[in-house]
């Protein structure tokens, strides 16, 4: 008898549950979150991007990343925060600052926290497909600079800086 004919004999079903779920709920994504962020503050390549923020500042960054996630994840949350390219523009994020975030902290965790490697692979995926709205943006004091009569109320494209491109445009 083979096994496909063998009724004792199981076979492994696909886990079709939203990545939420398969990484253990909200105490696991709240982790992620936390200790992500805790290590980019912490990190010497882009750890000055979080010099000025308060310690409010920065746990409504995480709560916010914890609905993010959660929200597109597939778990019961409901992100109410500014878009990616908003929330990232003016920021002067660099593509040395990105390697950085993956290289020394991003990767490295999935082994560390003993994510399977399916889990790994889609969160790897979810984080990097932000790239273009995230990475090359001047930072808002620059175009200030360059800028000196630009109202700082008014946005970048005040003064002709648009970021991100238009797809169209590129």
């Amino acid at each position: 008898m083979t096994d496909a004919a063998d009724p004792t004999t199981t076979t492994p079903t696909t886990d079709d549950r939203p990545l939420y779920d398969r990484l253990g709920g909200l105490p696991v994504v709240t982790f992620l979150a936390k200790t992500l962020v805790q290590r980019a503050m912490l990190n010497p390549t882009i750890g000055h991007i979080w010099n000025h923020k308060t310690q409010s500042e920065v746990q409504e960054e995480i709560t916010s990343f914890v609905e993010f996630l959660g929200e597109h994840w597939g778990g019961p949350h409901t992100y109410t925060g500014r878009d990616m390219a908003t929330a990232h523009r003016g920021m002067g994020v660099t593509e040395e600052y990105w390697t950085a975030l993956f290289d020394e902290i991003v990767t490295p965790a999935y082994a560390e926290f003993g994510l399977p490697e399916r889990e790994a692979k889609e969160i790897d995926e979810f984080l990097r497909s932000f790239k273009d709205v995230v990475v090359g943006s001047p930072t808002f004091k620059d175009v200030l600079v360059a800028n000196p009569e630009m109202d700082v109320l008014a946005d970048m494209e005040s003064v002709g800086v648009h970021w991100p491109a238009s797809r169209a445009a590129g």
